[in-house]
């Protein structure tokens, strides 16, 4: 290709760029209009039914070469900024915009949910799953529980009546035993996430595994892939499932052996330990383990130079927003994503068991990447 034909392509980029932009402007302008006409009227800014027949709607005009997962995420951004606009950006009637932001007041007959993990203070649980109350009008409050004690801390919420709660590190494995009855789903993947409060009696779930799978779809599709996957914990349990149950291929990594082994022996998979982690290729490379998290986000799971071995990356954490791993992996051409999906879906699917009530996943989305953008 001539220095020519470059330019004139990338002329033709920037006179698209500008028609977009034309167009996305005109877009906003109409967003505002549609937020002045509901505020007038008292409805809600977020319409997951309308939001859900737009994907649908493009789907069917959509003729490549961007796939449906691609379009989806760049048209959510589009209709995310288009709800801000429309909470943000209306006529001075504010009515529903303080109905959607109320809290309310919290009493007797308020549900309480939680969060158990340790350390739990980094989590943006609380943040997602109370705007996620507010916006359906739900008396509940989501609180986070910073346990050293689980069994003690099990005895704990079934005395104050817990309707529900989240499971975080480091006991998605070691509640297993301290729990009355564990759904088939969390029993094959061998860790829980998510407990229901029944009564007296507590039961188990697993949504990692959805969130994992929608996750790694929004690169690549699960089915035929090879994954190398690193970490052995209660996260790395839910991938592989999520994995294997797709139809992907898996390879496990972990930096102890005996970890990675059993782990490994349980589903049939081959391992492998991190010191060896120059010799693996596949289609993907997931990170599980907490390596890079918040506060420490100078640190990366694997030497730079494997990451050219892989079409795409994912590391599921989200707080940074962007982990050295990913910088990297960006770096050496691959496609990456964050675990903020996981996040997301585990999460919305928790609200879904808890409430009966469909989750609104756009809001539960911006109001953790408002938080995340902060930091």
């Amino acid at each position: 290709m001539s220095n020519d034909s470059l330019k004139r392509l990338r002329h033709r980029i920037e006179d698209l760029d500008v028609q977009l932009l034309k167009l996305l402007s005109d877009r906003a302008a109409i967003s505002v209009q549609i937020g002045n006409l509901k505020a007038r009227n008292g409805l809600s800014i977020y319409d997951q039914g309308r939001e859900d027949a737009i994907y649908r709607h493009l789907a069917q005009y959509n003729k490549g070469p961007l796939t449906t997962s691609e379009i989806n995420r760049i048209f959510g951004e589009i209709i995310s900024v288009s709800r801000k606009l429309q909470a943000h950006m209306a006529s001075d009637d504010r009515e529903q915009l303080a109905a959607d932001s109320d809290t309310s007041t919290l009493g007797v007959n308020t549900s309480l949910y939680g969060l158990l993990g340790n350390p739990v203070a980094q989590s943006m649980s609380p943040l997602m799953h109370n705007a996620a109350f507010r916006i359906l009008g739900i008396d509940a409050i989501y609180l986070p529980f910073e346990v050293n004690d689980l069994r003690g801390a099990l005895a704990g919420v079934r005395s104050l009546r817990i309707q529900g709660a989240s499971v975080t590190h480091p006991f998605k494995t070691s509640i297993l035993g301290l729990i009355d009855e564990i759904d088939v789903t969390a029993r094959e993947v061998g860790a829980v996430n998510t407990i229901v409060f029944e009564g007296d009696s507590i039961r188990g779930l697993n949504t990692d595994w959805i969130g994992a799978v929608r996750c790694i779809e929004g690169l690549l599709p699960v089915k035929d892939n090879r994954f190398v996957v690193i970490g052995a914990g209660g996260a790395a349990r839910a991938v592989v499932f999520g994995i294997t149950r797709q139809g992907g291929k898996v390879t496990l990594v972990n930096r102890t052996k005996d970890n990675g082994l059993a782990l490994a022996k349980g589903f049939d998979l081959p391992f492998a330990p991190l010191s060896e982690i120059e010799g693996l290729s596949g289609d993907c490379l997931i990170n599980t383990t907490p390596v890079g998290m918040y506060p420490n986000v100078g640190k990366t799971p694997v030497p730079k130079g494997v990451l050219g071995r892989y079409k795409a990356v994912v590391d599921i954490i989200y707080n940074p927003f962007r982990t050295r791993l990913l910088k990297d992996a960006e770096a050496e051409g691959c496609q990456v994503t964050n675990g903020l999906d996981m996040f997301l879906f585990q999460g919305a699917e928790q609200f879904r068991i808890w409430t009966g009530k469909e989750p609104p996943v756009g809001p539960m989305r911006d109001v953790v990447v408002e938080a995340l953008n902060q930091i």
